[in-house]
């Protein structure tokens, strides 16, 4: 069972019921910051009831530089110059502050319980903000998948995971939700939340100067940092941070802001939000090595959907790109965000021939939301079949959903057993209409005892309608040996 670190708020509340052992630890604490003329209060936070490397678990990489310089160039590589975000008039390095969540770019604070995790919390703070940015819309992504699956870390800490979002993506917390433990990796579960590259936002310098993190903040984001978390860190309940203490890093958090009026940072922990300002705190420039390994991510930009009628996604490709396959596959898919629920109809066409092989032959062909091209079930499951060589045999498959608003992905599945089929070219289009323009979708349909049929080894078509009502009817396609 995941142990959670935010049972409460109210901190004076807590301390008068605080054990012996935290009045002492909070009194010392209290007096050292009277002496040092710290700028900030202390007091009993759900952080204190563990110890700091139970929730901290940061480990930064050997040769840091090195490392950094590497990823670096491989993020020159990955980043394109048109994918590059540009966050004009959202804050400039010169602006006298500035906090990506007045601009909707900041998730929730979590809490990652007592499993040293931060590190991936600190991926998914940068993540989540860069996908708010570029796609308009808060994501939750899923902590867990990254901890099961990434192989960056564990419980017992770990470095930041971007890689792992390049190349299998993220699933929605809800499909994956956390349980601050480390389990084995699931399979079952979509994963549409993608990153496109990472990189340090100072490859030559382990803790970047001031002005190199405001313009990383401005150019990509909220950034991924490492802290040193002491204990006077993990009693902080409000106020600047001022500690100033030299040690070594051992906490991810996520860095989303700063005033220069206080002379400090914004950002936002994973102990849930009872600590500091509602999970969040103020940090002096410098403070306690706040900024070390600071990285960007930059999230898949998403087709975005206006709330009227219109096309939201698209593709198309042709003979050149020489679309082949052997088996059951998936022929192209397309990703995209509705801003509210709506109708969404999806429609493919495309040309196909037999590449190797000989006739007859036949095809099934269908749209989905599952990724698995081995999916044989789909609301629009069509057979199409050569009779003759070179023969070109039109492929069409379309069908219509209401989705609710949010990130969303169809594939277009095609199903083949002994032979090679070629796509010579082809289209995949998604369009939606706002339900309140369509109205609602109505259908009634009563089965009659006429419409059971015999069940052959033969491809047939099975058609039920209504006679009161013979313009709504179901039709099924049915394939042979299917039960």
């Amino acid at each position: 069972m995941a142990t959670s670190i935010t049972p409460s708020l109210d901190y004076r509340k807590r301390e008068l019921s605080a054990s012996n052992e935290i009045k002492s630890a909070i009194a010392v604490l209290r007096n050292e910051g009277a002496k040092k003329k710290w700028t900030f209060q202390i007091g009993y936070t759900t952080a204190m009831d563990w110890k700091i490397e139970q929730i901290t678990g940061m480990k930064a990489p050997d040769n840091f530089l090195e490392h950094s310089k590497k990823q670096n160039a491989l993020a020159k590589a990955l980043l394109k110059t048109e994918q590059k975000p540009l966050f004009s008039g959202r804050g400039a390095p010169g602006d006298p502050q500035f906090n990506w969540a007045d601009h909707n770019a900041v998730t929730a604070v979590k809490d990652q319980g007592n499993c040293g995790s931060c590190w991936a919390f600190g991926t998914h703070g940068a993540f989540e903000g860069s996908y708010a940015i570029l796609n308009d819309v808060l994501i939750n992504s899923s902590e867990q998948d990254t901890l099961d699956c990434s192989g960056a870390g564990g419980c017992g800490g770990g470095w930041f995971a971007y890689q792992y979002l390049i190349d299998k993506g993220s699933a929605e917390d809800s499909d994956y939700p956390y349980v601050a433990r480390q389990g084995s990796c699931r399979t079952d579960v979509k994963r549409p939340f993608k990153a496109v590259a990472w990189g340090y936002v100072d490859s030559t310098h382990e803790i970047p100067t001031v002005e190199a993190l405001k313009q990383a903040l401005c150019e990509y984001g909220p950034l991924g940092v490492a802290v040193n978390v002491t204990s006077a860190f993990q009693a902080y309940t409000g106020g600047v941070f001022n500690e100033n203490d030299p040690g070594n890093v051992n906490h991810a958090v996520t860095l989303i802001g700063w005033d220069d009026a206080k002379q400090a940072w914004r950002i936002k922990n994973s102990w849930g939000q009872g600590w500091g300002e509602n999970g969040l705190m103020w940090i002096t420039y410098g403070s306690n090595s706040i900024g070390y390994g600071a990285s960007w991510v930059q999230a898949e930009i998403i087709q975005p959907v206006s709330t009227e009628a219109s096309c939201i996604a698209y593709e198309e490709f042709y003979f050149i790109d020489n679309k082949r396959f052997a088996g059951n596959a998936n022929v192209a898919s397309l990703t995209f965000n509705l801003a509210k629920e709506m109708f969404v109809t999806f429609v493919a066409e495309a040309s196909a021939t037999i590449a190797q092989g000989s006739a007859p032959q036949s095809f099934r062909t269908g749209l989905y939301t599952g990724e698995s091209p081995n999916t044989m079930f789909t609301a629009s499951y069509r057979v199409g079949s050569f009779q003759v060589a070179n023969q070109h045999v039109p492929v069409h498959t379309s069908f219509a959903i209401k989705l609710p608003a949010g990130t969303h992905t169809i594939y277009w599945k095609v199903w083949l057993s002994g032979y090679t089929i070629g796509f010579d070219s082809g289209t995949l289009t998604a369009t939606a209409i706002p339900c309140s323009m369509g109205g609602r979708l109505k259908a009634r349909l009563t089965a009659q005892r006429e419409t059971t049929g015999t069940v052959t080894d033969k491809e047939e078509i099975i058609t039920t309608r209504d006679p009161n009502e013979p313009n709504i009817f179901i039709t099924v396609d049915r394939p042979a040996g299917a039960r």
